[in-house]
């Protein structure tokens, strides 16, 4: 028998055959996507082999994963994470044992309602607000868990981790139609083909779809992408003994807490973790060359102690940092359509997570939304048994739950990114007074909006419950769209701050000299 490098854990032979192994499922990616899909398959019966390329070892523990585990084909595992409410929800629901040991190993969860305790008197609530709540826990440590878990839950018949590089897409043509039969994989000692009905692409933004597709002859499937016009860099912290986590939002730092700001020429997020730590990333335009530097540890420290909201936390007496600064670049808002005029491209193959639809990582929803598209694949094969009706089935599914999101995520980023051209060309974006002394309406309605939902995030229950649904994609987006009685509170928030002076601190120039300082 042959035995998996990371888990001593040995794959059972199928058919007799050395070479050739039959699961029902190949999920093509061992992260979190990858594993969600596997996990859904298994609990409706199907036989599942979830091919991983990183051949790396898994350490002893959660804690020495952080330091230890090398995931490089998951380029963004160690910048900042925060989990949402439909994966808290789906773990809570599916794999409550699962959930038992996230916590057990010192992930905590942030509820709306601990937010709206620590923001209003009295607060009264209503149904579904115990369905708003974040997860604070690393990726690394998350992902470290849940492989460990599947790996000594699952029968060892119906499911194989198998680390390997897939090489190859097996398919078989009838007439114009083309159906996948398996891979081929290479692992450290030999080359492996696996048979199954239905191959599952969970291999992230990096999938190499297209190359396997073309080399089994093959149109490759259609390709969209939008910039999202930043690139951000993350460093990960550990609290001092004795110390505590510092006011987010002049509010005590709850579990799960988020904390953020968006200077238009940069964004910075501060994001509690598990075991008493936490991470900062920054995030800035690829193109403004002066803040590329905050990618190096040096200028990184200094950025986080000119940043207001940042700079308790990175004080000596408070926090440490325990990795060095990551950078993660070079990204795109990205769609692949695996169906054109009703008919799958592939039948029998599917794509899930970043390897479907990525979107900004900055908005936080990869996880969630990745882990929500390998359960409704799974519902899915489970309604479908025709693969064009199957493959049908699906993309309606994605265009209700990931879509719309992609979509609002592209129009976002083009707004930001030429609000943060005008801060870079010295002008004032917020500035709706036109020079032939007219109003530009559009910006006026962005600026009210902007300085308004603060005022009324902190003034109303209703909203604020309303901002934290759809951060946590359990309403769909367009709040600001799709809400026109909340004009009435933005407007008001508006004009009761109009005169204070919100400019967002320090400004580009001065943001600028802190980077230089000795």
């Amino acid at each position: 028998m042959q035995t998996d490098v990371s888990t001593s854990r040995p794959f059972k032979e199928a058919s007799g055959s050395a070479t050739a192994r039959r699961y029902d499922v190949v999920v093509v990616g061992g992260s979190i996507a990858g594993l969600a899909a596997a996990m859904a398959f298994g609990k409706r019966g199907l036989t599942v082999a979830c091919v991983e390329r990183d051949a790396t070892p898994m350490p002893a523990d959660h804690l020495q994963a952080f330091e230890q585990w090398r995931r490089d084909g998951a380029g963004q595992i160690r910048h900042s994470h925060v989990l949402l409410a439909p994966l808290v929800n789906a773990l809570r629901r599916d794999l409550p044992g699962f959930f038992d040991v996230l916590i057990a190993a010192g992930a905590e969860v942030l509820t709306f309602k601990d937010m709206a305790r620590n923001t209003f008197k009295d607060p009264e609530f209503v149904p579904g607000d115990d369905d708003i709540a974040f997860l604070a826990c690393r990726r690394v440590v998350f992902e470290f868990l849940l492989r460990r878990y599947m790996l000594d839950t699952l029968g060892r018949d119906a499911f194989a981790f198998i680390q390997g590089d897939v090489r190859g897409l097996h398919a078989k043509t009838d007439g114009n139609e083309h159906r996948v039969t398996g891979v081929t994989i290479k692992t450290a000692h030999t080359s492996l083909d696996i048979n199954a009905d239905i191959v599952v692409d969970a291999s992230g933004r990096h999938t190499r779809v297209a190359r396997w597709l073309a080399a089994a002859g093959m149109a490759p499937p259609s390709l969209e992408q939008h910039p999202c016009g930043i690139f951000y860099t993350s460093r990960f912290y550990r609290l001092k003994d004795g110390a505590d986590y510092p006011l987010l939002d002049g509010r005590a730092s709850l579990a799960g807490g988020v904390a953020g700001i968006d200077l238009g020429y940069l964004k910075a997020g501060i994001f509690r973790s598990d075991n008493r730590t936490f991470s900062i990333t920054l995030a800035a335009d690829p193109e403004d060359e002066p803040l590329r530097v905050v990618a190096r540890d040096r200028e990184f420290d200094l950025a986080t102690r000119a940043i207001h909201v940042a700079r308790p936390w990175v004080a000596p007496s408070v926090a440490a940092p325990i990795s060095k600064v990551y950078l993660y670049g070079n990204l795109a808002n990205t769609r692949r359509r695996y169906l054109g005029n009703g008919r799958p491209l592939v039948r029998g193959l599917f794509a899930i997570g970043d390897a479907s639809i990525h979107t900004n990582p900055i908005a936080g929803r990869g996880c969630a939304l990745g882990w929500l598209s390998a359960l409704e694949l799974a519902e899915t094969l489970g309604a479908e048994s025709d693969p064009t009706q199957r493959a049908a089935d699906f993309e309606a599914r994605i265009e209700r739950l990931v879509v719309p999101w992609y979509e609002q995520q592209v129009k976002r980023d083009a707004e930001a990114l030429a609000l943060n051209k005008a801060l870079q060309r010295g002008e004032d974006p917020f500035d709706f007074n036109r020079p032939d002394g007219m109003i530009d309406e559009e910006t006026r309605r962005r600026v009210i909006f902007r300085k308004g939902l603060r005022y009324a995030s902190r003034e109303s229950l209703d909203v604020m419950r309303l901002l934290f649904r759809q951060v946590n994609l359990l309403d769909p987006p367009g709040m600001r769209d799709e809400r026109p009685d909340l004009a009435r509170l933005f407007l008001e928030g508006f004009q009761k701050t109009v005169d204070e002076d919100d400019t967002p601190r320090p400004n580009r120039a001065e943001f600028l000299e802190a980077l230089q300082a000795t």
